[in-house]
């Protein structure tokens, strides 16, 4: 790996019919435990509500919470230092609203917005908190349990523990074998969030499907999307063409959950050529694109195929940088293959019928080799840092400067120099066409297909590594590794913290499909490690040199 210092927890799915089945273990519940005693939080029943109760702000406290916030723009010292302290009190129940008032046109308000809840973060218990109180209210089932979570969501503070409490409302969707009557009334919620989990909730159950679909025509995009997409996976074909419909209306982290699912049931047919964008003009044009597909397409796709996980041989492709090795490990980490003297190998992918993409940084080059070695195809490129084949046999690459995309005959199909002097240190091309980076400004930024840039948020990095893919998850989440801070964190797509694990000096890392993550350090003794969603070691290969990249195939 390269450095300045020296010349992407939660579950596979988006779906919440997947996520419903997957009931936690017994292991995961007493760890959640151990989360909250750690935190000072009671893990009882009663201790459980009161504490997400607290955290959810009542339609009678809402005018209050607003008139303190134009508060903070007052002319008065006095009142303006009031509302802070006020605010500051309340803590996270305010900070959905806080968040809104950053965006505020009145400066003082915005300003102070971003005060009160950096406060709040410094004051508020551990990432991993929310998350277990949910899964524990729902494996105690208490009587207010469904009435609490679907309160509490729509001041979820990130995208993870809202999926916790959409998992936890399908858990707890039956009442002694019939629809819970809370979750019935939350479909004429008149708040969008709860209308779309209690339609999400009640999708499988028997006798509710025509009340359920009838949000197919809600008012509301969001409400439309959320209830298309679980009908979806329940192989509904008459909500695709909603939840297409719906992607020019809702906010890009929302949309991207609906693109993930789209170019997976494309997987085995051609996708439109267009990609989500970031404008009205280009969110039309994509929905109007996979509106034309659907149709074509639609009769033959069989939606059964979401539920399907990829299927793994259990290899793993390990790249030892210094000596200039790439090999692969069988289950008992035996060595099948292994390619020796390459210059500086940065990033790697297994192709079909043995044959390996291979980003050599200071052999400049990109080559496409048997796993003996011999090379059948390369492209020189000066600082290749990454190597990924496309499903249209096109290959994109990267340096540390500049994003370049060619057919196999080596023609430029699309290039972008990074502006502004700002430099990629990973990347990686998603199946839409767009670009994800992480880049030396400690940014995460997507661009679309001609380098313009659709959105983006910061990463609190401290030493910078240059090398290898960025992996972005499904709905725009990202992992990343922090080297100088030794974590490995997952940001949902507007760049909150939704889990995390310690690992010593981490270089890479992936999420696997079983929902485990392989990380590789910088550490010699370290190697690659495959962790649990409870940060446990279930496998390890070291050796005594660096391992900075692994896959799994």
């Amino acid at each position: 790996m390269l450095s300045d210092m020296s010349p992407t927890f939660l579950s596979l799915w988006i779906a919440l019919s997947l996520l419903s089945e997957r009931l936690p273990t017994f292991e995961l519940l007493a760890n959640d435990e151990s989360i909250l005693k750690k935190a000072d939080l009671g893990t009882d029943s009663a201790s459980l509500l009161a504490f997400l109760q607290k955290r959810s702000l009542s339609d009678e406290e809402r005018p209050r919470v607003k008139a303190l916030i134009q508060q903070l723009g007052s002319q008065v010292y006095r009142e303006r230092e009031q509302a802070l302290s006020e605010l500051t009190r309340r803590g996270p129940v305010v900070a959905e609203m806080l968040r809104e008032a950053t965006k505020s046109d009145d400066l003082e308000i915005a300003r102070r917005a971003e005060k009160i809840l950096a406060r709040i973060k410094e004051q508020d218990v551990p990432v991993k908190a929310l998350p277990a109180a949910v899964r524990l209210l729902a494996h105690r089932r208490p009587t207010e349990a469904v009435a609490t979570l679907l309160a509490y969501l729509p001041f979820a503070d990130n995208d993870a523990v809202a999926e916790e409490v959409r998992a936890a409302l399908l858990r707890l969707s039956s009442d002694n074998g019939k629809p819970h009557p809370i979750l019935v009334a939350g479909l004429t919620d008149k708040l969008p969030f709860r209308r779309a989990a209690s339609g999400e909730a009640l999708c499988k159950l028997p006798g509710q499907e025509t009340a359920v679909r009838k949000l197919l025509a809600d008012t509301d995009a969001f409400v439309r999307l959320r209830v298309a997409l679980a009908l979806t996976y329940a192989r509904d074909k008459e909500a695709v063409p909603v939840l297409i419909d719906a992607l020019p209306q809702v906010p890009a982290h929302h949309a991207w959950q609906a693109e993930e699912v789209l170019y997976r049931l494309a997987e085995d047919k051609s996708p439109p050529g267009v990609v989500l964008g970031n404008d009205e003009a280009g969110r039309k044009k994509f929905r109007d694109a996979w509106q034309a597909w659907w149709k074509e397409n639609g009769a033959g796709i069989d939606l059964a195929k979401l539920r399907e996980a990829p299927t793994l041989h259990g290899y793993t492709i390990v790249v030892l940088l210094e000596i200039g090795r790439i090999m692969e490990l069988g289950p008992q980490n035996q060595v099948r293959w292994q390619i020796d003297n390459l210059i500086f190998p940065l990033d790697i992918q297994y192709l079909p019928e043995g044959r390996i993409l291979i980003a050599e940084y200071h052999a400049g080059r990109v080559t496409e080799r048997t796993i003996k070695g011999e090379i059948l195809w390369q492209k020189r490129f000066t600082n290749a840092q990454v190597a990924q084949r496309l499903q249209s046999g096109n290959t994109f690459m990267c340096s540390d400067t500049r994003l370049l995309e060619i057919d196999m005959n080596g023609t430029e199909v699309f290039g972008f120099t990074m502006p502004n002097g700002e430099r990629i240190m990973k990347a990686m091309k998603l199946p839409s066409g767009e670009i994800a980076c992480l880049t030396d400004a400690a940014r995460i930024v997507r661009f679309d297909t001609t380098g313009k840039e659709l959105h983006s948020f910061p990463v609190p990095i401290g030493t910078r590594l240059f090398g290898g893919r960025i992996h972005m998850l499904p709905s725009g989440r990202v992992l990343v590794p922090h080297n100088g801070e030794n974590k490995v964190v997952e940001y949902d797509a507007r760049g909150k913290p939704v889990w995390e694990i310690n690992v010593i000096q981490p270089v890479a890392a992936v999420r696997l499909p079983n929902g485990n993550t392989l990380v590789t350090s910088f550490l010699n003794d370290r190697g690659a490690v495959e962790y649990n969603r409870l940060g446990q070691e279930v496998w390890s290969y070291r050796t005594n040199t660096k391992v900075t990249r692994a896959i799994r195939r």
